[in-house]
């Protein structure tokens, strides 16, 4: 069912709309998929990858795939798609599942929790209707902390709905469907130009690295050489940013549909949840408070797990060391 589903997303998305001469050049890549919640620049790495060629690169056809977590940690499972969200990955894989992070884009959540011009005050929100992505996913674990930083209670103050991607619920904050949802920021930046506003940041609450992607142990294993290829791609693509903000703009106006000016806004102000010593990486400190928060969500002992098994940054830092770069700060660098 879920292979379908993804073959339909590709089909809409025009994958398979290809001339012959590409047609001939894909066939001698490796296809893989990647699973994201949303296309937004919280995933931007990846669709850089893409644009600049990175994948290509390393030989590498990637199919990126816009699902909810709750459907992407069962394909990873199946082997439906290689690469999904993290954050759900560690809740199954403190449950005893066989997934692992393996990279992350931030040093920690970059969540903004935006409402309409209206809402003046998190007790506007009483009574309200919050949108978030999919039960479970670090959307909603960072929406519900962000609401218990305003003095709210998730369960009893607010009305929480699924909406999926960040599109759907800018749509339905519009439309007056919903009061507020937490995004990314490059989808605060052109709300906040529309008169909406911004009541806390997930950064204080919620401090674990993010914008992470996850496979599957038992894959990777058998797949080492095209993990550390995707890896690679990956980690080119996060010192690209560094290296060329204003050319990364023009790719984030590209491939997410942003206004340049918010685009160059965006990418300055991801430098600060990025970490340059350590492209793809997360301190032990960091991914240590991944645990305790996901366990406690889990209900299991936070005590009975070693950050090995939610994360394995072997192929990452194997894939650093290919590329010249010495990690610092980072769990298992040198």
């Amino acid at each position: 069912m879920i292979f379908f589903a993804i073959t339909f997303l590709l089909l809409q998305s025009g994958f398979f709309s290809v001339g012959s001469a590409d047609a001939q050049e894909a066939k001698k890549r490796i296809v893989l998929f990647e699973g994201i919640p949303t296309r937004d620049y919280g995933y931007f790495p990846t669709y850089l990858a893409q644009a600049k060629g990175f994948f290509a690169q390393e030989g590498l056809d990637v199919k990126i795939v816009v699902m909810r977590s709750n459907v992407a940690v069962p394909a990873l499972l199946n082997g439906e798609v290689q690469f999904a969200t993290a954050g759900s990955a560690i809740n199954a894989a403190l449950r005893g599942a066989p997934l692992r992070a393996i990279y992350f884009s931030y040093s920690t959540s970059i969540f903004q929790f935006v409402v309409r011009p209206e809402i003046r005050t998190a007790n506007d929100l009483k009574g309200k209707t919050v949108a978030i992505a999919s039960p479970g996913g670090s959307q909603d674990v960072g929406t519900r902390l962000m609401l218990q930083d305003l003095g709210l209670d998730p369960r009893r103050d607010v009305k929480i709905l699924p909406m999926g991607g960040a599109q759907a619920r800018v749509i339905a904050m519009e439309t007056g469907q919903v009061a507020g949802s937490a995004n990314n920021f490059d989808i605060v930046t052109t709300l906040v130009r529309k008169g909406y506003r911004v009541l806390t940041s997930s950064a204080k609450v919620y401090p674990v690295p993010f914008s992470g992607l996850a496979a599957n142990m038992n894959w990777a294993r058998e797949n080492r050489d095209s993990l550390k290829k995707w890896l690679r791609a990956h980690v080119k693509a996060v010192q690209f940013i560094w290296q060329n903000p204003a050319e990364a703009a023009q790719v984030a106006v590209k491939e997410l549909g942003l206004d340049l000016s918010v685009a160059r806004e965006v990418v300055k102000e991801s430098f600060q949840f990025m970490n340059r010593n350590d492209p793809g990486g997360a301190s032990e400190k960091s991914l240590q408070a991944h645990i305790e928060e996901s366990a406690e969500r889990v209900g299991v002992d936070p005590t009975k797990f070693k950050i090995a098994d939610i994360a394995d940054f072997t192929f990452l830092r194997e894939a650093q060391k290919e590329l010249g770069i010495r990690c610092a700060g980072g769990y298992l660098c040198e």
